[in-house]
């Protein structure tokens, strides 16, 4: 059993709805240093996520947050490429990637949502470390081409640290 976990930077009343998953999460060693306060910040900004004691249905609230995140990333993505049409293969490879990153969380994430208690933990979590595997394609092929925009390696950067804290509440 999860007990409630205090987090330094909040408010007394708050500490006592926060649950250790949370610290959990934004500190484990897959959450690069300089991601864990906004980890922590994305977390805390969520009542339900902030407060979820259970790891199963941390797993699912954090699968619903990072395809928030990265179909918002996809937008970004679509407005770069209307700017940048100096690299239209490159930008569309990556959006591609982008959209397969989309699929394999909305996958893990319809997966998790059925009705059925044998779920395959590991079958979803594949569908977790694709996601990354497909941000990881989209910055190789952008590299490949010389291609340096800062407003795409961000998206992808948060949209990697999203990845990265679904596939540690699978760790739990």
């Amino acid at each position: 059993k999860t007990k409630v976990g205090y987090h330094s930077s909040t408010a007394p009343a708050t500490r006592e709805r926060i649950s250790a998953l949370v610290d959990v999460v934004c500190m484990s060693y897959k959450v690069k240093n300089e991601d864990r306060s906004k980890c922590m910040q994305e977390m805390l900004s969520n009542p339900k996520i902030s407060s979820e004691k259970d790891s199963g249905r941390l797993r699912e609230l954090l699968l619903d947050l990072a395809m928030k995140r990265a179909k918002e990333a996809r937008i970004s993505r679509e407005n770069m490429a209307k700017r940048n049409n100096k690299y239209p293969a490159a930008i569309k490879q990556c959006a591609k990637f982008v959209n397969d990153t989309i699929d394999q969380l909305s996958g893990a994430l319809q997966l998790i949502k059925e009705d059925n208690p044998e779920y395959d933990l590991t079958g979803i979590s594949m569908n977790v470390s694709i996601a990354g595997d497909q941000l990881d394609y989209c910055e190789i092929g952008l590299a490949n081409d010389d291609i340096v925009d800062h407003n795409v390696t961000s998206i992808i950067h948060h949209v990697r640290m999203f990845q990265r804290m679904v596939a540690i509440a699978f760790d739990l």
